[in-house]
């Protein structure tokens, strides 16, 4: 756990640290990306009033009415949307200076009140400055925000002819995100010791008397996301169709907007003609304007519809979360590409799961989570890569002297197997020994007795590497090798058998070298057993070997030191011979019952490779195995005769000796088996 927690933890600052920037860099687009997947139609509480190049143009065309217009058309407009019922009327134009034709400010003050429903915005800089008149506008409560912003300096403001008609006003000063797109808007600031709502929440606010600041999601700073709408989805009219439809209906014509479409709306006024369009782009239009963005802020203030911002600390939190999660489940799975499976499922959960928090109102930033995933991914990856390199190495390093190259490059492929722990596995068990070498250890002095036998024990391990075994310790003079693990092979008896027998080959040069250097010759005893055993690292965690125990081990021990009694060199087991029997030229040497065993075996003498067999030794052999039938069916006068007439082979002359015995001494009963009472 200790562990877990460590690199949870490391994960974690590296996700902090790079979740961070990239989010700094990138969210704001992936934010966009998601606006854009959830966008649903504007819904019909507000319209927007358009002061579109075709509105300029029909006035200046029809009544030669060229711009800044004379502010009674903008009295025609409001008398209309008055009797309309309109619910209120925001008109996105601050009307800071007076008009250029006289009377003309009269007329619009005067539409306004009569109205008592039009809200007109102000604009809180930091410019130096004073401000008229502005107390009632101010809220008389807000909620607990800890990081209002505060403007100090001048405000923009209506005319003060019209500021006093006009039923609120607000801040319309909307500052766009650092890439100049608008994504949010704040919807307080405070001046001295008062707070003014925005220019959209002040009409919210009238248009919805049940409208309760405090269920309001607003960020400590007064911000709130905007749930944009699809792209022109807001029902719009041009300005001058509303004008014109109160110069018909003073006419006592028809109308061409309907009092109807407007009863119960809020109708935002703003500009859109060339060179009057405040420019705001967002993340549904590039080319949007500023009083599409109040006419956002007020709908989704109506229709309670928020993007609720989680806290960057719960943020962090939740991030903190999935990688612990993650970075558990990893360690719990083995398999890499599961792993992987899991990893990337996640990962798409976090995305799908993004986007549909969205959609349900919740803002996620993806990226530290994104970041988060794959930082866990690939944190695990490079531990596991780095603990595979390590056991690679510390495998290398173990058995490079016990193996060759080539069967050590193939267990590196996968070292998986090499865990503490055994499984059963039919192998091919290699036991040598020096005949007196004990005898000769203790008449030549230590440094010499060394260095016989470290360049003995060098060549045999090379032919029996050479030969695809894994030497699995020394004890002594002696070698224990065996075929079959850590790879499984087919052939493993006859590799064996093999290796044996080019021992012996190999052992004759070196005694050629040891004469003429006037060392000692050596002689040799190999025993080859087969059968199932367990493999595996055995020992403790501190301390361990791979190493092969069981039965099969034993035997072929005690096969080992059976070559005394034969005057043989290599002798292996039942299983073993059969095994080998398509390479190699065997000897079914005897039947046996060792010392320690009760279950009889036979077992055969390597001769040598059959691709090897001189011709000349085929016939003595047959008649070997013919003496030896006839002296496992009790018949010694007819075997002796068979075994004394090869007078030069040792296992023929103990069995002739043993012929010679039971003759003189009949057993009561006869098996055939011959039991050791010695290693």
């Amino acid at each position: 756990m200790k562990r877990f927690w460590l690199s949870t933890a490391l994960i974690f600052a590296c996700t902090f640290a790079a979740g961070s920037l990239l989010s700094y860099l990138f969210e704001a687009k992936i934010y966009d990306q998601k606006v854009r997947l959830c966008v649903a139609p504007a819904p019909s509480g507000v319209v927007l009033a358009k002061i579109d190049q075709g509105s300029i143009d029909f006035y200046s065309r029809e009544f030669n009415i060229t711009w800044p217009w004379p502010r009674s058309l903008y009295a025609k407009a409001i008398d209309y949307l008055s009797i309309a019922g309109a619910r209120a009327v925001a008109i996105d134009m601050v009307f800071s200076e007076p008009g250029l034709y006289g009377g003309e400010d009269e007329k619009l003050a005067a539409a306004m009140e009569k109205s008592g429903r039009v809200f007109l915005p102000l604009f809180f800089t930091e410019n130096e400055g004073g401000a008229r008149e502005l107390e009632r506008f101010a809220l008389p409560a807000v909620p607990p925000l800890r990081r209002l912003p505060a403007r100090e300096g001048k405000v923009t403001q209506p005319l003060l002819l019209l500021q006093r008609a006009v039923r609120g006003s607000g801040n319309a000063q909307a500052d766009p995100d650092r890439d100049h797109v608008s994504r949010r808007m704040r919807h307080f600031v405070r001046r001295g010791n008062r707070v003014y709502p925005s220019f959209s929440l002040a009409v919210a606010m009238y248009a919805e008397p049940g409208l309760v600041l405090q269920e309001v999601p607003f960020a400590a700073d007064g911000g709130l996301n905007l749930r944009f709408y699809r792209k022109d989805s807001f029902r719009t009219y041009a300005i001058s169709e509303l004008i014109q439809s109160q110069v018909r209906r003073e006419a006592g014509e028809e109308p061409l907007v309907p009092a109807a479409e407007l009863k119960g709306r809020i109708v935002v006024i703003g500009a859109t003609a060339t060179g009057l369009l405040d420019n705001r782009a967002n993340p549904v239009n590039a080319s949007g304007s500023g009083f599409e963005l109040h006419a956002t802020a007020m709908a989704n203030l109506l229709q309670r519809d928020f993007i609720r911002i989680l806290d960057p600390w719960l943020q962090w939190l939740l991030v903190l979360l999935a990688i612990a999660v993650l970075n558990l489940f990893l360690s719990r799975i083995k398999a890499l590409p599961w792993q992987l499976l899991l990893a990337l499922a996640v990962i798409l959960l976090a995305l799908v799961g993004n986007f549909i928090l969205f959609y349900l109102g919740v803002d996620l930033d993806f990226l530290p989570l994104f970041v988060g995933l794959v930082t866990g991914t690939g944190y695990d990856a490079y531990t596991r890569y780095q603990r595979v390199r390590r056991e690679k190495k510390f495998i290398e390093k173990a058995f490079k002297g016990y193996m060759s190259d080539s069967l050590l490059a193939e267990i590196m492929k996968n070292p998986n197997g090499l865990h503490l722990g055994g499984e059963k596995k039919p192998v091919t068990i290699f036991f040598s020994d020096l005949a007196g070498f004990t005898t000769l250890s203790e008449k030549r002095p230590p440094e010499e007795v060394v260095r016989i036998l470290n360049t003995y024990l060098e060549r045999m391990t090379a032919v029996i590497m050479e030969g695809g075994g894994f030497v699995n310790k020394f004890e002594g003079d002696a070698i224990m090798a065996f075929w079959g693990a850590p790879l499984p092979e087919e052939r493993q008896a006859a590799m064996a058998l093999r290796a044996a027998l080019r021992c012996q080959e190999k052992l004759l040069e070196l005694n050629d070298e040891f004469a003429a250097a006037g060392l000692p010759r050596l002689g040799m005893r190999v025993g080859v057993n087969s059968g199932e055993v367990i493999v595996g690292n055995i020992g403790s965690r501190q301390r361990f070997e791979y190493t092969v125990i069981g039965d099969a081990v034993n035997l072929a021990s005690r096969l080992e030191g059976i070559n005394k009694q034969y005057g043989t060199k290599v002798i292996c087991g039942s299983l073993s011979g059969r095994m080998a029997a398509g390479e190699m030229l065997l000897r079914r040497l005897d039947r046996v019952r060792v010392k320690g065993k009760q279950v009889p075996e036979e077992i055969f003498e390597a001769v040598t490779e059959k691709e090897k067999a001189p011709a000349a030794i085929f016939q003595p052999l047959a008649n070997y195995e013919k003496g030896l039938h006839l002296y496992f069916a009790g018949d010694f006068a007819a075997a002796l005769d068979l075994f004394a007439a090869w007078a030069d082979d040792p296992p023929s002359q103990v069995f002739a000796r043993r012929c010679r015995w039971l003759l003189d001494n009949p057993p009561p009963s006869w098996d055939g088996v011959w039991t050791f009472t010695e290693k």
